[in-house]
């Protein structure tokens, strides 16, 4: 009971400090004129609250627009499709350097060296060149072969994702390449690893069945900042490939209700996720002790 507890105190206390990041607008607002409106912010908190508590009520306008709509059910939409590429490019990023990772632990120690290099070289290349990179490189090959292999762009009905999951999960990979790696040496160099070696287990064998089960736990907790990265990309690549979803949505209205509202749309999925993950990687791999 103490560890849900602790979760449901954890989250309860992110959703009320996401309620008052979202009034801060409000309160900075007469900053210019050195005050603040500290009225006005507890007025737009409790104006958040009430949203919160009635969203089919909710109306937002563009910033430029001229018309009112009504927030939901239009909010669905941009909501499960920037998660749905956001989780689609995270997991894929998950699976390829875990992969990665164990087929550079198959080689010796100078070997690996090299190929970390090459990929802490790679992960300094700025996210909007890799997204152009591959918008460019299906153009040329469309070009050459007359094949769209990919939509580069979402218009009206059509919709670009498999794109724009590979794109967001490139430099991701090469992050959570360097903390698996890391971990992964971590292990390696401990006693239950020398007593495979010692009974003639296989490298593969070991790296598979053992020092990857008390890894990906340490891997998992690091990739938090991977996801926060993937977020602040989100938004480059929702406004490059076209695509309405929840980033581009948070920078077209500046009302303190809508803004909190598609923050907590985020917040709440990888807040489960994360928790859900965390349980069931300390159950499967026996709470990170030694195999």
């Amino acid at each position: 009971m103490r560890g849900i507890g602790g979760i449901l105190l954890k989250f309860f206390l992110s959703i009320v400090g996401i309620i008052f990041i979202g009034g801060l607008p409000v309160l900075l607002s007469g900053i210019g004129h050195r005050e603040l409106r500290l009225q006005a912010y507890w007025q737009s908190i409790k104006e958040i609250v009430s949203a919160l508590f009635h969203p089919g009520d909710l109306t937002y306008v563009t910033i430029g627009g001229q018309k009112e709509r009504d927030l939901f059910p239009y909010l669905w939409e941009p909501i499960t499709y920037s998660l749905l590429v956001l989780f689609s490019a995270f997991l894929l990023a998950g699976f390829l350097s875990i992969l990665l990772t164990i087929l550079t632990m198959l080689f010796s120690q100078k070997n690996r060296n090299r190929i970390k290099f090459m990929f802490y070289l790679f992960e300094s290349v700025p996210d909007v060149l890799v997204i152009l990179s591959a918008q460019l490189l299906v153009l040329f090959l469309y070009k050459q072969s007359e094949i769209l292999f990919f939509e580069i762009a979402s218009v009206d009905m059509e919709r670009a994702f498999l794109l724009p999951v590979l794109v967001l999960a490139i430099l991701p990979t090469v992050q959570l390449f360097r903390m698996s790696i890391l971990s992964f040496e971590n292990e390696e160099r401990k006693d239950y690893v020398t007593l495979a070696q010692s009974i003639g287990l296989g490298k593969l064998v070991i790296v598979t069945f053992h020092i990857l089960r008390n890894a990906v736990i340490s891997v998992f907790f690091q990739s938090k900042k991977t996801i926060w990265f993937m977020l602040s990309n989100l938004f480059v690549l929702e406004l490059l490939f076209n695509i309405a979803g929840i980033t581009r949505f948070l920078m077209s209205t500046l009302q303190p209700k809508m803004f909190t509202i598609a923050v907590l749309s985020i917040f709440i999925p990888l807040f489960v996720f994360y928790t859900v993950g965390e349980i069931v990687l300390s159950k499967k791999a026996n709470k990170g002790e030694e195999i």
